[in-house]
């Protein structure tokens, strides 16, 4: 682009769309612009392709707000079939504790996991629920969304992959007030891309 959109009072939505063949980096370039999502690089290609699938079928282009609209559909807005209710942390020894409230199916269930922190912990405890996955890699940044008025956001990226290697590799993404509660969103996130029927299992054991 010769000028930058917004030194003249205009959004990079309204001149930069993507197509099938725009490619991950220009994916990722809207949304950290617009959004302020820097997403590790694995995400980038992950995504592109949910990105793919959608412009493909559509023999069209997106724009950063449908990108973004996907982004959420697709990370931050899951909650079936696990959803995110509550937890609490505790210290046991030297351990981290924690108490997980989630739904499975529509079910909640209380889930008590230890671990050498929260992330750990927290996939201790949703081995309680037949959940059982593990965390190839973990990333945490910082977010000003402008629609947020400034204030800053955790934005967690977890990889996961299910025990055993079975599923492949899912990313998980979680934004929050606090780091913890957004590594935990981004868990429940991954969980839902990685194993949805693995997880319906416990509900229909406790219906």
């Amino acid at each position: 682009l010769p000028i930058d959109p917004a030194d003249v009072g205009r959004s990079y939505d309204s001149v930069i769309r993507v197509n099938s063949q725009s490619g991950k980096g220009g994916i990722a370039y809207l949304l950290e612009t617009e959004y302020g999502i820097v997403m590790p690089r694995r995400l980038q290609v992950e995504f592109s392709r949910e990105v793919q699938q959608v412009t493909d079928a559509s023999g069209g282009e997106m724009s950063a707000s449908a990108i973004w609209n996907l982004f959420r559909s697709t990370y931050l807005d899951t909650v079936a079939p696990v959803r995110y209710v509550e937890h609490h942390l505790f210290e046991h020894g030297e351990a981290q504790g924690i108490r997980l409230v989630v739904e499975i199916g529509g079910t909640r269930h209380l889930l008590v996991g230890e671990g050498n922190g929260p992330i750990d912990a927290a996939i201790h405890a949703l081995r309680g629920a037949g959940i059982d996955v593990q965390v190839r890699s973990f990333e945490e940044r910082s977010i000003t969304p402008s629609e947020d008025g400034g204030n800053a956001q955790a934005c967690a990226f977890l990889e996961l992959t299910e025990a055993g290697g079975q599923g492949g590799d899912r990313y998980g993404v979680g934004v929050d007030g606090n780091i913890v509660t957004a590594s935990i969103r981004a868990i429940i996130s991954g969980i839902n891309r990685l194993q949805p029927a693995h997880a319906e299992a416990p509900a229909e054991k406790a219906a």
